[in-house]
């Protein structure tokens, strides 16, 4: 893998080098058309603080109880980025562009406690995000070598975003064995900003590649959620949104963040924190693709 990487590199410099020994630079075309692949990063916001909740939370129950702890929750950290965009070049250096994507990050994960004769528990998770992007961006276009060129890009979107999630916890504790299931399907969307910088290796008047790094901030609040819960006595279906809560736990004596769906905000003596959680699609992109000017 190594290797493959230094090659790619390689490859990428030779390119770079021959584009700054090219011809004179051109007037762009009207229009290009940009697509683009890579990976992008999602920084969870209170989904995070949900993960790390649970995970603490064993991880004092294995403590106190002298047992063991084996795995632990993880969010979806990185996925796939696709995008395309139409940019209507105002002059050599401006433009303006339309655009759509796609990202998909999944993540399935299990934390499991052993604790002698108290039994064992057993919590999964897998979340699986999808969101589909509208932006509009202004585009500048900065020119270094005959055929190598800066670019940046700045605007906002929006975002319409999918969250499929299932949960599993099984327990054993004193010889009483219990599992319960949630599947749920959350949705929502909301505006955004995003931007980035790059490289464009122009091959020819009407086709370049570039090399991009950037990134976005998004958070939306007030998700529309439908699940199915099913344990040992039956199953029912909920809608409601997600609430982020922070839970004092008698046991540990001590509090810790968690997530409730509920169709109204949730009361309890043992929270803290109660409000609508707060998901955050934010994170940093790299995409390489190719530009087709007509």
């Amino acid at each position: 893998m190594k290797k493959e990487m230094i090659g790619v590199g390689g490859a990428i410099l030779c390119l770079i080098l021959s584009a700054a020994a090219g011809i004179a630079q051109e007037t762009p075309r009207a229009f290009t058309l940009k697509l683009g692949g890579g990976a992008g990063s999602l920084s969870g916001g209170d989904l995070t603080s949900f993960k790390n909740g649970v995970n603490e939370l064993l991880r004092d129950i294995a403590g106190l109880a002298g047992g063991t702890m084996s795995g632990a929750l993880e969010n979806a950290k990185w996925g796939l980025e696709l995008e395309g965009e139409l940019v209507y070049n105002i002059s050599s250096r401006f433009g303006i562009g339309l655009g759509a994507g796609y990202i998909r990050a999944s993540a399935d994960s299990l934390a499991e406690l052993r604790a002698g004769t108290l039994g064992r528990i057993a919590i999964g998770w897998k979340p699986v995000f999808t969101v589909v992007p509208v932006t509009v961006s202004g585009h500048y276009r900065f020119p270094v070598a005959p055929r190598l060129n800066v670019f940046a890009r700045a605007g906002i979107g929006y975002y319409f975003a999918t969250l499929d999630y299932k949960t599993l916890e099984e327990s054993d504790l004193y010889g009483l064995t219990l599992r319960e299931e949630n599947d749920g399907t959350a949705r929502k969307s909301g505006w955004g900003i995003q931007g980035g910088l790059g490289l464009e290796v122009r091959i020819s008047s009407r086709l370049a590649l570039y090399f991009e790094g950037g990134g976005r901030h998004v958070a939306l609040t007030d998700w529309d959620v439908d699940s199915s819960y099913r344990d040992s006595y039956g199953s029912v279906k909920q809608k409601g949104t997600f609430w982020y809560v922070e839970k004092n736990n008698e046991g540990t004596g001590k509090s810790y963040p968690g997530l409730e769906m509920k169709d109204t905000q949730p009361s309890d003596p043992a929270f803290l924190t109660v409000r609508k959680a707060k998901f955050s699609l934010s994170g940093i992109v790299f995409i390489t693709g190719v530009k087709f000017g007509f």
